[in-house]
């Protein structure tokens, strides 16, 4: 009875803590100009197409997801509209929606605020710190741009450690104006049609009173050749607006630096360009522009201009097919396809929700030990997550030509995938229940820190590696085995703090204390096995670094680290081999190792120096001090009720035969 009344109290405190969790959308202002929705299956095709992004050919819809983290922090746009409807945007449709409706796209709530003195300092009404974020349109950081950017000059002088932390949020915000600014710019010049003025002007292109930029480019020979014979004579009626188009035209050649969106036409070219370089290219003379290039930015001009939804789709699904067709076959473009459907099948996202709900099925089951239709649930559920997991890794590599680990992302996502396979195979010999929980909710816990840390680095998680990095053979040996060996250390640590709960809150209820018995030989077993992988990866860490760099051992933190991890564990292994320490002192030490996992897995990339001086972000920093508080309070606490409570531990002796706990 008292099992089922703790129960139904957790339950109640989880479903309490999901509703405090959840927030409303914000509020859009104004009314929709697009009143229709994107067509699915187009926002799908066009997301595909082929865009060169920081050095790779990549889908749209990547372009469009990591501007979106960056500025939004979100991978989708959510809001409420005035008759109180909630609208989800993808990526993509938020992207076609700063192309095509930009008016609207501005005022979309996209900047979050998260401390209210941001908008003091910028001057903007609110009403006080509160629970929910503050959220500012486009449109509206516009109107406080020149004083955002007056703000920004004079913390220019300043380091990152002497700002406050509004200062940190303001230069946080102009990053991101900044990046939303530049993405809007990308096609700004295919946006509007040019007005003409003066008979001479208009005469020049079929006396029409409005034209294209393609029709410019069409005929720019005729247009240079009439500039030039105008000369410094722009005021003449005859020649109107000429000033004016000149100075569009100029504008529009100055495309800030972002995505090239135009592949090379030639069949012996390889640069792709921005549309602002084939403008420029074309009023100077530089860039012969032929009829391929014109006929793209018609079919992308046509699409941002039309004025019904269905012909915007039409002309833009052929600019999508047209750079298909211009780009087959060029370096890069053969994983365009696979990287769209990486994203949009998320395997890693419902491999998340997979082992959270392989989790809940454990809790149940520690509730109903005599269930073996609920352990063979939950055991059946994460090796599914384990599986999707797994897919998600698999394909990443297919899309990026390199093994499982390439950065610092990658290592979330594949010791989330070791440390689940290492419990659930320990669960298996050892049916117990408690590593049937931890390890679904380890590899959760571990994907959904992937994706924070991808929305905190805000960069492409897949683009291209450092010449050094591209030997492959040692990059799929070295990197890999020893991140196994984090994943199993970080096991150890896991069971180590599981141990100690277990024990200080007396949840070990057989008269031998069996279950305390399991999880000291789990990690023993884990960290034996967290030893040899480690070794061997630290010491083909250095015939690799011997191969690039001609020397063996250079000292780096991220070598000394891994060298404290192996050093760590042999002398534990050594110590309860001897009998210096027992059950107790195993997992305690293990814990402490797992500080010094956390050390070399994560500390060391946020040193200034040392070849592994890669992936810093404010959100990284935390999470690291936030981890070692984590295991540093779960080895006072064990320690301390070791002291006060010596004689609860099993004697080491007793640790030989372990009868089972039923399962059936």
């Amino acid at each position: 009875m008292t099992t089922t009344k703790t129960w139904s109290w957790l339950w109640m405190c989880l479903l309490l803590v999901l509703a405090g969790c959840s927030r409303a959308a914000p509020k859009f202002e104004g009314e929709l100009l697009r009143r229709e929705a994107w067509d699915p299956a187009f926002v799908a095709e066009f997301g595909r197409t082929m865009v060169m992004n920081e050095g790779r050919v990549q889908p749209l819809s990547t372009l469009a997801s990591y501007t979106l983290y960056a500025v939004h922090g979100r991978r989708d746009v959510q809001f409420e509209t005035a008759d109180g409807r909630t609208t989800k945007l993808s990526p993509t449709e938020w992207l076609l929606d700063a192309w095509c409706y930009p008016d609207q796209a501005a005022r979309y709530p996209l900047f979050r605020i998260e401390n209210v003195g941001v908008m003091d300092a910028l001057g903007i009404h609110h009403d006080g710190q509160g629970q929910r974020f503050e959220y500012l349109s486009y449109a509206r950081m516009l109107e406080s741009a020149d004083k955002l950017q007056t703000l920004i000059e004079k913390l220019d002088g300043k380091s990152e450690q002497q700002r406050s932390p509004v200062e940190r949020h303001l230069m946080q915000h102009w990053r991101q104006l900044i990046v939303y600014h530049r993405m809007h710019q990308l096609v700004a010049a295919l946006q509007v049609p040019i007005q003409l003025e003066g008979d001479e002007l208009k005469k020049l292109f079929g006396g029409r009173d409005r034209i294209a930029l393609t029709d410019v480019l069409r005929s720019i020979g005729s247009f240079r050749d009439y500039v030039r014979g105008v000369g410094e004579d722009f005021a003449a009626a005859k020649h109107g607006n000429l000033g004016q188009v000149l100075a569009f035209l100029e504008e529009a050649s100055r495309t800030p630096p972002g995505a090239l969106l135009l592949p090379p036409t030639q069949a012996e070219g390889l640069t792709w360009h921005s549309y602002g370089e084939v403008i420029g290219g074309a009023m100077t003379g530089r860039m012969p522009i032929d009829g391929s290039y014109v006929a793209l930015l018609a079919h992308m001009e046509a699409g941002l201009q039309a004025e019904a939804l269905g012909d915007r789709q039409r002309h833009l699904l052929e600019y999508q097919r047209a750079v298909a067709n211009a780009a087959k076959g060029r370096a890069g473009t053969d994983t365009v396809a696979t990287e769209a459907y990486y994203y949009a099948a998320n395997w890693h996202f419902h491999a998340m929700m997979t082992f959270v709900l392989g989790f809940l099925l454990a809790c149940v089951c520690w509730a109903l030990p005599k269930s073996r239709l609920l352990w063979t649930a939950s055991a059946v559920t994460t090796v599914l997550g384990i599986v999707m997991l797994v897919i998600d890794v698999w394909i990443r590599c297919l899309v990026t030509g390199h093994p499982p680990i390439a950065r610092l992302y990658d290592t979330f996502l594949f010791i989330g995938g070791v440390a689940a396979i290492t419990m659930i195979v320990a669960e298996f010999f050892l049916p117990r229940r408690i590593l049937l929980a931890l390890a679904p909710f380890l590899g959760a816990m571990l994907i959904f820190l992937a994706r924070l840390f991808e929305v905190a680095d805000g960069q492409d998680t897949m683009k291209p590696l450092q010449a050094v990095l591209l030997s492959n053979f040692w990059l799929g040996i070295h990197v890999p085995t020893m991140n196994i060996g984090y994943g199993a250390g970080l096991v150890a640590a896991v069971v180590g703090m599981a141990w100690i709960t277990v024990r200080l809150f007396g949840l070990d209820r057989s008269p031998d204390l069996s279950l305390l018995k399991v999880l000291a030989k789990v990690t023993y077993g884990v960290t034996c096995f967290s030893l040899a992988t480690g070794v061997v990866g630290t010491i083909l860490g250095g015939v690799w670094a011997n191969d690039s760099w001609g020397r063996f051992w250079g000292w780096d933190p991220k070598e000394n680290g891994a060298l404290l991890i192996c050093l760590s564990q042999i002398a534990l292994l050594h110590a309860r081999m001897s009998g210096l320490v027992r059950d107790a002192g195993l997992v305690l030490w293990s814990v402490f190792t797992g500080m010094i996992v956390v050390f070399s897995w994560f500390h060391t990339n946020l040193f200034s120096i040392g070849l592994h001086a890669y992936g810093f972000s404010d959100a990284l920093h935390a999470g690291v001090w936030i981890s070692y508080t984590i295991l540093f309070s779960f080895l006072v606490l064990g320690a301390i009720d070791l002291i006060a409570r010596p004689n609860v531990a099993p004697a080491p002796q007793e640790l030989a035969d372990v009868p089972p706990l039923p399962t059936r």
